[in-house]
């Protein structure tokens, strides 16, 4: 999925953050997997309102921050948590049986 393209009042043209495509991917990677339509629709709901909210953020950041480098950054942050997220879903690794000594 591409990145997500927020206009803001002063700008001409539209920033697109990789944070909101990452944040995504964690919201639907972890409550995604729900089976009702209505929890499919809150969360959908959800992310239109947390993709206001970073899109808002970044472009007060923007005066103070390099925010390409603060995309990459929080993108990357994002990325690493769904990627935690996989590895406490997956349960712990089978271990092969250690065969006793002289067997």
């Amino acid at each position: 999925m591409p990145p997500i393209e927020v206009a803001f009042f002063m700008e001409e043209t539209p920033m697109a953050f990789s944070s909101v495509t990452a944040l995504e991917g964690l919201v639907n990677q972890s409550l995604g997997k729900a089976d009702t339509p209505s929890v499919q629709q809150g969360i959908s709901v959800g992310g239109l309102v947390v993709q206001g909210v970073l899109a808002a953020s970044m472009s007060k950041l923007a005066e103070h921050v390099d925010i390409t480098a603060f995309d990459a950054a929080l993108t990357k942050t994002l990325e690493g948590a769904t990627e935690l997220e996989r590895v406490i879903a997956a349960g712990p690794a089978v271990q092969p049986a250690m065969e006793a000594p002289g067997q």
